[in-house]
């Protein structure tokens, strides 16, 4: 069976050969991408006239909309600071590690756009997409109400909620995380030149297909702000303790990009509990760079011997869901560091008065 991209192509490309059907086969997928995302699609596309439709175009204000707003209130903020704080210290041409992301490519670009690679990671998991050309207009519609819904939280907060990404996933015929994941790729500026269904062996090499234990996605991608192509990879995976002990592909993938810089957000407070030792292990073993929020690695285990830390922000101690993850050592931190203030909100405070920003550097 094809893919829902496939048979895109496929009827964007007929009567086209050569080099040209090369050309229309990398612009489908991007626009399908910029579709979703409510941007203007090429034109000829197979998808220009659906974008005609009052739906798409009122789908297209509000996507306008929020992005203008999250542009002016974090991304713009997150650049510049980038710039000052983070460059200096990294070596930017690292491979971006985010776990626990979900299908959050927006933030990890934003902060780490100099990437040659970025590695996903979330419980929501990768699903085929139906041709879009074939769904009834009531259908294609729904969908865009609902990529609207799911973008709420991670436009307006900044970070995805599991349980209701789990549900706005599955209410639209455009099931899993590659619909959010198009939708940030094409805001981000890029285009998508190739994607392929991926998954791991148990030595973490990656296979073509579903053959392997973690299934995932692999999108090449053309970035015209650096004129470079760059990979993006999203695996479905359960990072407890249980879970990789008896499934440790997805780690021994990680251990092979050599040192990473490793970025968490919003990460429910997973690596202060001890049933997720194994892979709080492996991000002190693989980062050259730890950025995060407090929801991360507790600040105990960046010992001085081995991490060089700064911080920025304000600790306002969590959020009242995950209370008792407060860290005194961090508190005290904060108190004698003067940390320089933030221009943006980051992770569950989601206001930049009471946001924490902490990066760690591998001591050489």
């Amino acid at each position: 069976m094809k893919s829902w991209i496939q048979v895109i192509l496929i009827l964007a490309t007929a009567g086209v050969t050569g080099a040209s059907a090369q050309n229309a086969r990398l612009a489908g997928a991007t626009d399908v991408a910029r579709y979703l995302a409510g941007l203007p699609v090429s034109a000829g596309s197979p998808l220009e006239s659906f974008t005609h439709d009052p739906q798409w175009i009122a789908h297209s204000n509000a996507m306008n909309s929020s992005f203008a707003k999250l542009e002016q209130r974090q991304l713009e903020n997150i650049r510049t600071w980038r710039e000052a704080n983070l460059l200096p210290d990294i070596q930017s041409s690292r491979v971006c590690l985010y776990l626990f992301a979900g299908p959050d490519f927006l933030y990890a670009n934003a902060f780490y756009p100099d990437a040659p690679a970025y590695v996903l990671q979330g419980l929501e998991t990768i699903e085929s997409m139906p041709d879009l050309l074939t769904l009834p207009l009531p259908a294609l519609n729904s969908t865009l109400q609902n990529i609207e819904i799911s973008l709420n939280s991670a436009l307006n907060y900044t970070y995805f909620e599991t349980k209701d990404m789990r549900e706005d996933f599955s209410r639209s015929q455009l099931k899993g995380v590659l619909p959010i994941l198009f939708v940030f790729i094409a805001r981000s500026g890029m285009d998508i030149e190739k994607l392929d269904y991926v998954s791991l062996n148990s030595s973490g090499a990656v296979l073509d297909g579903p053959r392997g234990s973690v299934r995932g996605v692999r999108i090449l991608l053309w970035d015209s702000r650096v004129r470079a192509e760059k990979s993006l990879y999203y695996f479905t995976a359960d990072l407890s303790d249980g879970a990789v002990r008896g499934n440790p592909a997805l780690l021994r993938f990680c251990q092979n990009l050599g040192p990473t810089n490793s970025f968490l957000k919003s990460a429910s407070y997973l690596m202060h509990q001890d049933s997720f030792s194994v892979v709080r292990s492996l991000l002190l073993n693989v980062s050259a760079s730890i950025l995060q929020d407090d929801s991360g690695i507790p600040v105990r285990y960046l010992t001085s011997d081995r991490w060089t830390l700064r911080f920025f922000g304000t600790y306002a101690g969590p959020i009242a869901l995950f209370k008792n993850f407060y860290q005194t050592d961090l508190n005290q931190d904060y108190a004698a560091s003067s940390p320089k203030p933030l221009t943006f909100g980051f992770g569950y405070q989601i206001t930049r008065r009471s946001s924490a920003l902490i990066l760690a550097v591998r001591r050489r």
